[in-house]
């Protein structure tokens, strides 16, 4: 499917209050070509000029005119469209995101006729702007270890579903979000939580009004999971999952 249309410069596709209409491309693509996180990088790589059209548009697209969510969508789907036109450009010659020179700090996405990098939009906007920790559950950097890229795009009117959703998902998933693991050591038993390292490189997110990691993370844990923390809570060690940085797809 192609997707022909315009967009006034600086003005939201369709007229919609919330610019929901400018994700329309986007949300197309991901529900035909990433299923259950993993992303088919060569189908993909056919539509490469549907994904295009969705660049232009967000270059000429102003967020700040929007209410709070809808700029929250706009740049979490920024961000992913970004990254999913980074790999294409190397696709199939990488076997993951770093393979890619200055992949996050080159500043080279336009939204709204401004130049940004893919630091500047998590780190200068999203993490800066908004104050929701969600947001990492939800921003893929094309790899294995990251959240699951969602099969559609985010959208204002189901945001906080969407994010509340992706969490857990993410927690859901032992290989890379949590683990919880009762171990027997030379002094006893030992309850151990081994959490995603994004859970320790941002934990300041994570810890605002007095909440621990922990406490943020209760509410979206599976129940055996979630138990299991309340049971032990006391007892706890946190350690760290291995990272992967391989390409999350195919």
């Amino acid at each position: 499917m192609t997707f022909h249309w315009t967009l006034t410069p600086l003005l939201l596709a369709a007229g919609t209050p919330d610019g929901a209409g400018i994700h329309a491309p986007l949300d197309a693509l991901l529900r035909a070509h990433v299923k259950e996180g993993v992303v088919d990088y060569r189908a993909l790589k056919t539509r490469a000029q549907d994904l295009d059209r969705y660049l232009e548009a967000l270059s000429r697209t102003d967020p700040a005119p929007l209410p709070e969510k809808a700029r929250l969508a706009l740049w979490i789907n920024a961000y992913n469209a970004f990254t999913l036109k980074l790999i294409l450009e190397r696709y199939p010659g990488i076997k993951g995101i770093k393979d890619i020179p200055r992949r996050w700090d080159l500043k080279r996405w336009t939204v709204g006729g401004k130049k940004y990098s893919l630091d500047g939009i998590e780190h200068g906007v999203l993490r800066k702007e908004f104050r929701e920790p969600r947001i990492h559950f939800a921003i893929v950097c094309a790899a294995r270890s990251c959240p699951d890229l969602r099969s559609e795009a985010y959208t204002a009117g189901r945001i906080d579903e969407q994010l509340s959703d992706a969490g857990r998902r993410f927690l859901s998933r032992p290989d890379k979000g949590f683990k919880a693991l009762r171990e027997r050591g030379l002094l006893g038993t030992n309850d151990h939580v081994y959490l995603s390292q994004i859970f320790k490189w941002f934990a300041e997110d994570f810890e605002r009004d007095g909440k621990t990691v922990i406490d943020f993370l209760i509410p979206y844990l599976p129940e055996e999971g979630r138990k299991f923390v309340e049971e032990h809570r006391k007892d706890l060690s946190i350690r760290y999952l291995d990272y992967d940085w391989s390409l999350n797809g195919t």
